[in-house]
């Protein structure tokens, strides 16, 4: 909810919200706030240098690291698709990844739970171990996980 401005020029105040009254109330500190303020009161409020400084230094950590984190998801997004590109298989009688026989003469299967393509148990991932009956992943899935 927005706050309500009443008066013009040098007389200007905010009629409080709800939330903003019981606050005060709670903490005694009375039931307006006055938005103009003095060039004395304006003065008091300026940071120093060296709080400047710090605050910059802050941002430009806080910048750097976005861009680490976009640059570590842009590889991640790359393997992925790096991937879905190398796949050798059909799913049904080979496995997706590596292209192997599978069935009765070749290598035991899986099935993917997300994509439900057959995969050998070495492209597999088990997402579940120890249950009785364990879910089994890609490395596809896994990843896009």
């Amino acid at each position: 909810m927005a706050d309500t401005i009443f008066g013009s020029g040098n007389d200007q105040w905010v009629c409080p919200n709800d939330r903003q009254l019981a606050l005060r109330a709670k903490l005694q500190t009375g039931w307006s706030v006055h938005t103009y303020q003095t060039e004395k009161q304006r003065r008091k409020q300026h940071l120093s240098p060296a709080e400047v400084e710090a605050i910059l230094q802050v941002i430009q950590r806080a910048e750097r690291l976005d861009v680490l984190e976009q640059q570590r998801i842009g590889r991640l997004v790359e393997r992925l698709e790096t991937m879905r590109r190398n796949v050798m298989g059909n799913g049904l009688s080979q496995c997706l990844l590596c292209g192997e026989v599978l069935g009765f003469l070749g290598s035991s299967s899986v099935f993917c739970k997300d994509c439900r393509k057959k995969v050998c148990t070495k492209c597999g991932i088990e997402a579940s171990p120890g249950q009785k009956r364990p879910l089994w992943l890609c490395k596809i899935c896994s990843e896009q996980r």
